[in-house]
């Protein structure tokens, strides 16, 4: 008798043991997002227009890296086997800085409160759908929406409202979209692409990250419109 009560009692606790086991996962799934205010994100670029169309396509970067932190945001890309590298950072007042470094040369331009991150230009007569469709992305519960263009294309857009980073879309042609997007098209320079998160790390990240390094030539848009044309050609 003693032995099967204590059989009985061993199963209860198995699974005792099981459901708070489920139970942590089921909250540690759905609760990331909201402890999440600091960390990375990798993006895969994919490029839309061909090479043959675009020379420079093959020169580019593959993947985006971006950190945040208390409402700062910095996008890294590098490209040409490390000849250059741009970077976006995007300071708690929504200025944005873009650093241009190419071999020993290194620029600075920067954007008053409000303006686009350079390169990108904001189209005010997109479309934007919204609707209930979900999709886990790297354990984040993200929304869908549905974007279509002045000429008619269109493309599927996923963001969470899991990373709290103060205002994610401001300075982008999807600012009406309330989350940071984890899977969207850009065109950035002219070159239309499409971005998926494909790592994220939640870690501290530093505020030194921030900081605009040293050696760095502040020039104004259309200097900066000149060297990027320059790379472009």
């Amino acid at each position: 008798m003693n032995h099967a009560k204590h059989n009985i009692k061993g199963s209860w606790l198995i699974i005792v043991a099981l459901f708070v086991c489920m139970l942590s996962v089921s909250c540690n799934h759905n609760s990331r997002g909201t402890r999440t205010k600091e960390g990375s994100i990798k993006f895969r670029i994919t490029y839309l227009k061909s090479e043959k169309e675009y020379p420079i396509i093959g020169l580019l970067p593959s993947t985006l890296q971006m950190r945040f932190k208390d409402g700062k945001v910095i996008l890294d890309l590098e490209g040409w086997l490390g000849i250059f590298k741009s970077s976006f950072i995007k300071d708690e007042k929504q200025n944005v800085f873009t650093l241009l470094k190419i071999l020993n040369k290194r620029y600075l331009y920067v954007s008053n409160a409000g303006e686009s991150y350079y390169g990108i230009s904001i189209n005010p007569d997109i479309d934007i759908a919204f609707d209930d469709k979900t999709k886990d992305i790297l354990g984040f519960d993200c929304q869908h929406a549905l974007v279509t263009l002045p000429d008619s294309t269109n493309f599927d857009i996923y963001y969470t409202s899991d990373i709290k980073v103060g205002n994610p879309t401001v300075n982008t042609p999807l600012d009406k979209i309330p989350g940071m997007l984890l899977e969207f098209n850009l065109e950035m320079n002219g070159i239309p692409m499409r971005l998926e998160a494909i790592e994220f790390h939640n870690e501290k990240i530093p505020d030194s990250a921030f900081e605009i390094p040293e050696g760095y030539e502040k020039v104004d848009r259309a200097q900066m419109d000149d060297i990027f044309f320059g790379i472009n050609k």
